[in-house]
């Protein structure tokens, strides 16, 4: 065997042993309910990238709940961050109307969930529950990761792939901004929170498709606490997705706010990790920010996209 056939062999025994070491670390953790939400099976930011077996999973579906009012804002998500997505896709209750929004002026997939109820804000747990369905009825065997944004969070895509890379898609978890209640953790639906292939397989097949057992998920008023809940009775729990500085990548806030320490109370008392003002409130790899308005993500979009910096 030539010296050059013996490195390849070498290295790539060292990539299997490394990911057979992390999987074995995955389910020795997974099978503790007190280490579950600390557990995170992550390769560092800082790390070369030559290690490709960790590129593979990132086909990326993005869904926004919105409403025929606010398809204006919706554009603005679209234009900006969703279509960066492999799919996104904006979801209304209530029937299809008549004559239906002008695809010239809205161009994005959007899905009609046939219920005007759920528009209602106390509904809103339903809302998710059922878009969730739709997705797992149409477009979970086709992509590795579904990620949930609201009409006013503001995404960086490549991020969101860059973290998504270093996780495996076939494991029962989710990610987000992680805040706590009395009893359990659960993500910031704000902020956004993406669940993995085998979470949404799961959940599908074990509550979605289950009517009876989507009502028992009512517990709170707040649809990202119910998700929890709800995900909570399978054994999917939120995992952590702060950088290895420790810093949020995950933001219910706007950039601004976080950045000048203006938290609000829900912060102060929920967040699960303390919050830091300047320039420790957010991870150089940050994911998404949340309260933000049409202008304030054209806004980001046209800095982070557009400015170059130059080479002195």
């Amino acid at each position: 065997m030539s010296l050059y056939r013996r490195r390849i062999c070498i290295y790539c025994s060292a990539t299997i042993l490394f990911v057979i070491i992390q999987l074995s670390v995955y389910l020795f953790y997974s099978a503790a309910p007190d280490c579950r939400n600390k557990l995170e099976i992550s390769i560092p930011e800082n790390l070369s990238d030559k290690a490709s077996i960790f590129k593979i999973n990132t086909r990326v579906l993005c869904w926004i709940p919105t409403t025929l009012k606010r398809l204006d804002r919706a554009v603005v998500v679209y234009d900006t961050w969703a279509k960066r997505c492999d799919q996104s896709i904006f979801v209304i209750g209530g029937s299809r109307p008549s004559p239906v929004p002008d695809a010239s002026k809205y161009p994005f997939p959007i899905a009609y969930l046939d219920n005007e109820k759920i528009e209602e804000y106390k509904l809103l747990s339903e809302k998710v529950l059922l878009s969730l369905l739709h997705i797992y009825n149409n477009y979970v065997k086709d992509y590795d990761w579904f990620f949930k944004g609201d009409d006013d969070t503001f995404v960086i895509v490549e991020n969101l792939r860059h973290f998504l890379r270093r996780h495996p898609s076939n494991g029962s978890f989710y990610y987000g901004y992680t805040a706590k209640t009395p009893d359990r953790f659960y993500t910031s639906g704000g902020a956004g929170y993406v669940l993995s292939q085998t979470a949404l397989l799961h959940f599908g097949e074990e509550i979605l498709t289950k009517p009876e057992k989507r009502k028992l998920c009512d517990k709170d008023h707040a649809e990202d606490v119910n998700i929890a809940y709800c995900l909570a009775k399978i054994g999917i729990f939120p995992m952590n997705a702060r950088d290895y500085q420790l810093r949020e990548k995950f933001h219910p806030m706007t950039f601004q706010e976080h950045f000048m320490g203006n938290f609000t109370q829900w912060i102060e008392k929920n967040a699960q990790f303390a919050q830091k003002p300047g320039e420790e409130c957010c991870s150089p790899w940050t994911i998404s920010f949340h309260s933000m308005n049409p202008d304030e993500m054209k806004m980001m979009h046209f800095l982070l996209y557009h400015i170059q910096k130059a080479s002195v």
